[in-house]
């Protein structure tokens, strides 16, 4: 097949750093239904495990090989990624999004760019699943996978930089039209199986990952701004992300959210208090609530 061919090709002649935003994108675009299928399950620690494997995937430093590995193990646990699990339905679809986010954090371990190949069959193999009769779904998928592997590896660093969140944003609107397909084949997000704990909330701000793409876009992390409005108007507020404050690579492997901090002088000293949330878009609501208004410019 062509795609197969396209991905074989990058694993030969692309970089690690190329592969890996590949198999990020790949991987993205399985989120959706793994999230939800967690969230009916009842499951929110294997979600936020998920979600710090798609971050770190995404994640445009070098890798750091204990962290990754820690992910690694915690996501080799789940029970339908074990050998004696035979999945059917919607758990086939969860698999391979599992799938998709295990071999793509074993690529950071080995720093190979061939690692791309599985994250990539993942994807297309939960396509052909959700597709039914038409195979509709399939090709698209290998569209999408052709394009996004012409497209970085014409990008130079500089141009990787730039265009990430463009490819991020993209790789979720594929996963959000997986989400809708596994909802129409199977049902999914009707609600917990009998005997499973609901869970209480979404993962994000957002149940729409390409809102969250978006937030991401926007996002000013390790910036700090001015409240100009709302509570604490005068004061100062910076937004770090909990990996970013690690200082070992277990408290990494296991660090997730952003910690919204709020302060009197902007060195971030004096009455500063801390807010979790789970990404951007989770900031956003939260200076929504606050009635807050922050000019990024102004600090100095």
């Amino acid at each position: 097949m062509k795609i197969l061919e396209s991905v074989r090709g990058m694993a030969f002649l692309g970089t690690f750093v190329q592969a890996r935003l590949f198999s990020a994108a790949c991987a993205e675009h399985t989120a959706g239904v793994v999230l939800q299928y967690l969230a009916d399950e009842g499951r929110p620690a294997d979600q936020d495990t998920c979600v710090a494997a798609l971050e770190l995937l995404w994640d445009t430093a070098p890798p750091d090989e204990n962290a990754a590995a820690a992910l690694h193990r915690r996501l080799s646990g789940l029970p339908e990624l074990g050998q004696e699990f035979r999945p059917s339905g919607i758990q086939r679809s969860a698999v391979l999004g599992f799938r998709a986010l295990l071999t793509g954090v074993a690529m950071l371990i080995d720093q190979g760019p061939d690692g791309a190949v599985e994250p990539s069959r993942s994807a297309r193999a939960l396509a052909r699943e959700l597709d039914g009769e038409s195979g509709t779904t399939a090709a698209e998928e290998d569209a999408i996978q052709d394009r996004d592997i012409e497209r970085i590896m014409s990008w130079s660093p500089q141009e990787r930089t730039l265009h990430l969140h463009g490819l991020r944003a993209a790789a979720a609107e594929t996963g959000r039209d997986r989400l809708a397909a596994a909802r129409a084949r199977h049902g999914l997000g009707d609600g917990a199986p009998d005997g499973a704990v609901t869970h209480p909330g979404p993962v994000t701000a957002t149940v729409d990952r390409g809102d969250v793409a978006a937030a991401e876009q926007r996002a000013r992390y390790g910036v700090v701004g001015r409240i100009t409005a709302g509570s604490d108007a005068g004061g100062y507020l910076r937004v770090d992300r909990s990996a970013d404050l690690s200082e070992t690579p277990e408290e990494r492997a296991s660090a997730a959210g952003v910690i919204i901090l709020v302060a009197a002088d902007p060195a971030m000293t004096r009455d500063c208090v801390g807010e979790w949330v789970e990404d951007w878009a989770g900031v956003e609501k939260a200076l929504r609530q606050d009635g807050r208004q922050v000019d990024w410019d102004a600090a100095p």
